[in-house]
């Protein structure tokens, strides 16, 4: 059984003590390291030009040196794969809101990983639950994007749910009728920002409520706090309007953080801080230098080593900023251990995204601007 397996099979992994995370996640990083750079070319070819190979990662405190990619790079078209072609079972997308889709391929050991993750996820950070209203297209409509995994696997958790964006209508009326009428509990709903809101607006409009919301009803959001015009919206705005309209405390107006390249969730906490999964090692780097962490409390671009993934390195750096609230070796008011990450996360712009852009840039020459 890999390290990684065995680290998913700990009932509550952040029950551990943090020597036990920290000796867990070394061993499991370093397997899958030495994995992608015996099975993957490219990758392979990028650490030697980076002059880091298995031998130089000895220790945890080795971590920080392992060559990251940017997530572009799964949008320039690179294969990426550390398996035969025959083995990947799906290759999931991304929304492609900022330019063009990502695509990841994933083999079967890879989903079943990312199911594992999922569901420890939602369930030591948010809970159990009974209904889940979805606000948004169903998985079938969603196809070949990562959001469909991530929206169907926190459904299978319920006892029932529903998606209530079918064929792009949306129906405030139907929603809150069908909440009302469960008997599961809690009712939990879920979804894009915008939607969440959109559903706030008419209950305030129209006077109209959901009845059947309990104290352990949670409405969490997903993808991203920008409007259709690409205009951010203001966190604190959003969660007073929305704690009003659904009568529900701020710490129960949550949201979640992920992208189609990694294999897991980091959702909110009832503090409303982004906890990063134990099996999943991050370090917050500087926008100008990629292999130089930021300074404590400061803001970054985050880079994660996520073990799970064994049919593409799954070694990345994104091009958000982010700021750690709650430290490594921290607990969060909520009782979880750290690392979480403070509740507002915007893309990187101007100088920052310069710093991916030359990572791309080197990945690409590697390979004389051909895909691999």
């Amino acid at each position: 059984m890999a390290v990684i397996d065995e680290f998913l099979a700990v009932e509550n992994p952040w029950n551990l003590d943090r020597e036990e995370i920290k000796d867990f996640q070394f061993r499991s990083i370093k397997e899958a390291f030495d994995f992608h750079y015996t099975n993957n070319k490219f990758y392979r070819g990028y650490c030697d030009r980076k002059g880091f190979t298995p031998e130089n990662l000895k220790s945890f405190e080795d971590l920080v040196r392992v060559p990251v990619l940017s997530t572009r790079i799964f949008k320039e078209g690179f294969k990426l794969l550390s398996v035969d072609e025959g083995d990947v079972t799906q290759i999931h997308t991304s929304s492609g809101s900022s330019g063009n889709q990502s695509r990841v391929p994933r083999d079967k050991i890879t989903l079943d990983r990312f199911a594992i993750s999922m569901h420890k996820s939602i369930r030591y950070t948010a809970g159990t639950y009974g209904y889940l209203a979805m606000l948004g297209p169903s998985p079938e409509e969603l196809g070949d994007l990562a959001l469909a995994n991530y929206a169907q696997i926190g459904c299978d958790m319920a006892q029932d749910y529903e998606f209530f964006l079918k064929d792009y209508d949306f129906e405030p009326e139907y929603i809150i009728e069908k909440c009302n009428a469960t008997t599961h509990r809690p009712v939990r709903i879920g979804g894009g920002p915008m939607l969440i809101l959109d559903l706030a607006d008419w209950m305030m409009e129209t006077g109209d409520r959901i009845t059947t919301l309990t104290p352990e009803s949670l409405i969490t959001s997903g993808g991203g706090f920008k409007d259709m015009m690409g205009v951010a919206m203001d966190r604190d705005e959003y969660d007073a309007k929305v704690s009003e309209a659904f009568g529900l405390p701020k710490s129960n107006i949550r949201d979640a953080y992920g992208m189609s390249e990694l294999n897991a969730i980091m959702l909110e906490c009832g503090k409303q801080v982004k906890h990063i999964p134990p099996w999943i090692h991050l370090s917050i780097r500087n926008p100008a230098n990629l292999d130089e962490e930021v300074a404590p409390g400061e803001e970054g671009l985050p880079a994660f080593l996520d073990p799970l993934a064994h049919s593409y390195p799954g070694f990345v750096i994104a091009d958000d900023i982010v700021r750690m609230e709650v430290g490594p070796q921290e607990t969060c008011g909520c009782g979880l251990h750290g690392p979480g990450l403070y509740k507002v996360i915007r893309r990187a712009e101007g100088a920052e995204e310069k710093g991916c852009g030359r990572h791309v840039d080197e990945l690409r020459s590697q390979h004389g601007g051909a895909t691999a």
